[in-house]
């Protein structure tokens, strides 16, 4: 059986530089974000305007798209590289459960693929930060539901277990399986470069790297491994006390 590949090169370091990268790159995404803003707002009045050709029209609309993927782009960029703000909370599970399943159950659908959602009972509260917590869920169920939706009947399914239960030590392990294909170890190392993507050019290639970033963040270690068929993706969250 394969082993996981971690993601511990992402966890950026404390450094003294660190904050002036991050203020070079927030600064970076404002400039960019005004030139963007410009783009969208002269782009939309010229859209306003019926009496346009239709082949004006066409690139004015695809320019005036083009600046809000731009504007997209630009928010995920910060949270890649680290600019996202953390606070560490005890974090009860129990109270985000009901919005994790909906949420899930949400993109899964979108992709047609069926869930199965398995929390365990005696989960202890975590270290962390509820919000950052939530949008690593989030960018790991829509990687694993737009691979699965490649295959006959793909599915994906979540297991949340208490501490002890799936691997030794004081941390909540939360499994993450979908239907994929088997990669080998350098494949899946790739995954975690940052605007590196297998899917298309309509994807940034930013949500491994993301929730890569923040889980270093947040002391929580995350993995891959891809065997059988099957793609986990493993967050071993640390419980607080």
């Amino acid at each position: 059986m394969a082993d996981f590949v971690f993601a511990d090169d992402y966890q950026l370091e404390e450094g003294k530089t660190r904050a002036f990268y991050e203020t070079f790159l927030k600064a970076l995404v404002h400039k960019n974000n005004n030139l963007l803003g410009v783009i969208q707002g002269f782009s939309s009045l010229v859209l306003y305007n019926d009496d346009i050709s239709a082949d004006v029209r066409e690139s004015t609309d695809q320019m005036h798209e083009a600046s809000k993927s731009g504007s997209d782009l630009n928010k995920v960029v910060l949270q890649a590289g680290g600019c996202s703000t953390t606070s560490q909370e005890m974090i009860d599970l129990s109270n985000l459960l009901v919005f994790w399943k909906g949420k899930c159950q949400d993109i899964c659908t979108a992709s047609n693929v069926s869930l199965q959602f398995n929390a365990e009972e005696g989960l202890p509260k975590v270290r962390g930060d509820a919000s950052q917590l939530s949008d690593i869920l989030v960018c790991m169920i829509n990687n694993a539901a737009e691979s699965a939706k490649n295959f006959p009947n793909g599915t994906v399914a979540l297991d949340l277990f208490p501490p002890g239960k799936a691997s030794p030590g004081n941390n909540v392990d939360l499994f993450i399986r979908n239907t994929s294909a088997d990669l080998e170890e350098s494949a899946i190392k790739n995954y975690f470069v940052p605007f590196e993507s297998s899917k298309g050019n309509d994807h940034f290639g930013l949500g491994l790297t993301t929730a890569a970033v923040i889980c270093g963040d947040l002391g929580i270690r995350l993995g891959l491994r891809a065997s059988e068929g099957t793609m986990t993706a493993w967050l071993s969250i640390p419980a607080a006390g």
